[in-house]
């Protein structure tokens, strides 16, 4: 904090890439400094919220320590992450502060992140009925016999290019 950005830039001299900050791609930062109001002789001052309209990093959480409680914006690139993509990681973190507000002495790991519709989408309705396999046949000789019994079924989709178990 008593080093200037340009400097720390420079005496860590990272490989520069133009598509992305020098040192970090997410932020976090806190704004828990009490604003006092500005009082100037036959002046009146309002705050007014500043609209960005790019993002200067990957992705940054701001939280402004208010009365009210903490108050957050999420702020993103929209090269990188969807809008969707951004509202799952902010419930996913809305899951953790409550985890950690209802548990305080629990590890980081232990608590969860997944909210309880995502739970059950993904440890049950993507769960199908389980198949059985047998124990002593290794992936390649299962791959082997697949590629036996469909020589023409598609075994590999990747963009444009489809290739057959042949």
């Amino acid at each position: 904090q008593h080093v200037p950005f340009e400097k720390l830039v420079e005496a860590l001299q990272p490989v520069r890439d133009l598509s992305r900050s020098a040192l970090f791609q997410a932020m976090f930062s806190l704004q828990n400094t009490p604003m006092e109001a500005l009082r100037v002789p036959g002046l009146s001052f309002e705050q007014l919220p500043l609209e960005a309209n790019s993002a200067k990093f990957d992705l940054t959480l701001t939280l402004q320590d208010s009365p009210q409680g903490f108050m957050g914006v999420l702020e993103y690139s929209t090269d990188l992450f969807d809008t969707s993509t951004v509202q799952r990681m902010a419930g996913h973190l809305g899951v953790l502060l409550e985890a950690i507000a209802a548990q305080p002495d629990s590890t980081l790991a232990s608590l969860p992140l997944l909210t309880a519709p995502e739970r059950q989408q993904l440890l049950i309705d993507w769960n199908g009925p389980s198949a059985e396999f047998p124990r002593d046949l290794c992936l390649h000789d299962a791959f082997a016999a697949q590629a036996l019994r469909t020589p023409e079924a598609l075994a590999v989709i990747c963009r444009e290019e489809q290739l057959t178990f042949r």
